[in-house]
């Protein structure tokens, strides 16, 4: 039994202008997100390098663009993220070696999921 059969034509039609419009969307999106995808590799792997080699070199902090902006190199630290190594190295001085073991892989296989649902594109 087919599952259209029971709904009405006018929300099928409704249904099917709703799923083109996602399609159109979504194409343009892809498109320009390798657009933007370009346009950072440049920006952030040719000319940010040289830039803030110059700046920090000569020892500029802001750099006057335009009458209302500035360029501010500034430095960034961040943490990497955690894994089973990282986890392990660090608990080391504090738990037993056995225990360890146990403690991380329940931390690692009990972490909470989240279910979410989205529509992809498979190619036929």
């Amino acid at each position: 039994m087919n599952p259209f059969e029971k709904i009405p034509q006018s929300e099928i039609q409704f249904f099917k202008e709703k799923v083109q419009r996602w399609v159109n969307v979504d194409e343009k999106i892809i498109s320009l997100e390798s657009e933007i995808k370009e346009l950072k590799k440049v920006r952030n792997k040719e000319l940010e390098p040289e830039i803030t080699g110059f700046m920090v070199k000569y020892n500029v902090s802001d750099l006057n663009i335009d009458t209302d902006k500035k360029l501010r190199c500034k430095e960034k630290k961040t943490k990497q993220a955690l894994n089973k190594d990282n986890i392990r190295q660090n608990l080391t001085p504090f738990i037993e070696s056995g225990k360890m073991d146990s403690a991380i892989e329940a931390m690692w296989t009990n972490r909470p999921e989240k279910v979410t649902f989205q529509i992809m594109k498979v190619k036929k």
